[in-house]
């Protein structure tokens, strides 16, 4: 007998997982109100929330490219974020070569001088280096030099005639004196690297940092105590380590030493874990992996029975039971199989 053909293409959506667990607690999907709706919904972003609590969901891990600036300690990390697994200094050679502008000074964006700017008056515009020859540039960096919504692109050329774009970013948020920093896999070599402003975006940038061979260095974890221990939190220089201060909407990586000058070019190289994304409308899908559908619906189907005054009780008890096998199920399969490795730390001693 023949089979699908296909791998995971079925669309699970909220929808299926509300009216499944509804079922397997005695209520049918023709008696989902708007009331039960919004509770299922609810409990299930709050399950979703809460499954930070009980380990590490490996797709929910995501790299982070941070900004850092001179004699600033604190370094937000992206709302939602849980931890912070891996956290490294980053340098990146910045790739240098005959710097072009539609309007404004081209060399202002390019001099590693804060204090000027290339800015332009017409939308559209574009700024542009050309390298000696062909280089593959994966790293990109830019500092506004005014706020609002752009939609900018970056092209690359090899003729500087023809341009192709391979990055495109239509709601970039520019902050006035905020970098952004971002990677880009894949990249070919261009002799042109052009940063292209699309109608109704016009540039005024400070820095257009464009680079490769970056060098990473990790920063050392410290608790709270050692952090506070530290004589001068102040202190400028190269970061060595950092304490992870765990606020409530956006947790904040201190750095010490605090970056001076020199570091200004630098970023924060972070691997992080987030929560999961916010629960969407009832024709969206749930953000977790295939593997997660039937435990959640398990755990989702115990939560709304034992809010529901006309759930089953019986079914309940089974809907609670199902759900622990399922849950312990789950998290015993979420590993990425790489080796474990045992570092014993023994060290003589005497008496």
């Amino acid at each position: 007998m023949a089979t699908s053909g296909t791998v995971s293409t079925t669309v699970f959506e909220t929808r299926k997982l509300l009216e499944h667990a509804y079922r397997r607690v005695g209520i049918a999907p023709e008696q989902l109100s708007p009331d039960r709706v919004q509770t299922a919904l609810d409990l299930l972003y709050l399950r979703l929330s809460a499954l930070v609590n009980d380990g590490t969901a490996l797709w929910a891990l995501q790299r982070e490219i941070l900004p850092i600036y001179p004699a600033e300690q604190s370094v937000l990390t992206p709302v939602g974020t849980v931890e912070v697994l891996n956290c490294n200094l980053r340098k990146v050679q910045r790739m240098e070569g005959t710097n072009s502008s539609s309007e404004g000074t081209a060399d202002n964006a390019f001099d590693g001088d804060l204090e000027t700017e290339c800015t332009q008056v017409t939308d559209g515009g574009w700024i542009q280096v050309q390298f000696e020859s062909a280089t593959r540039i994966p790293i990109f960096g830019i500092l506004p030099n005014a706020t609002g919504t752009w939609e900018i692109s970056l092209q690359g050329s090899n003729d500087g005639i023809s341009f192709t774009t391979f990055y495109t970013n239509a709601v970039f948020e520019a902050a006035d004196g905020e970098w952004f920093w971002f990677d880009i896999e894949g990249m070919k070599e261009w002799t042109y690297i052009r940063l292209q402003a699309a109608a109704g975006t016009t540039l005024d940038v400070i820095e257009f940092f464009v680079g490769n061979r970056p060098n990473e260095i990790p920063l050392a974890l410290v608790n709270r105590d050692n952090y506070e221990n530290l004589p001068d939190k102040v202190f400028l220089g190269r970061p060595t380590e950092f304490w992870y201060d765990r606020q409530r909407v956006q947790p904040v990586i201190t750095l010490w030493p605090a970056p001076a000058a020199e570091y200004t070019f630098y970023q924060i190289a972070a691997r992080v874990y987030r929560h999961i994304e916010d629960v969407g409308t009832m024709v969206q899908e749930v953000e977790v992996p295939q593997r997660w559908y039937l435990p959640i619906m398990c755990r989702l189907a115990a939560d709304v029975g034992l809010e529901d005054k006309e759930a089953v009780p019986e079914k309940v008890t089974l809907a609670l039971a199902e759900a622990d096998r399922e849950w312990a199920r789950a998290w015993k399969g979420e590993s990425d199989s790489a080796p474990t490795y045992l570092t014993p730390n023994i060290g003589p001693y005497t008496r």
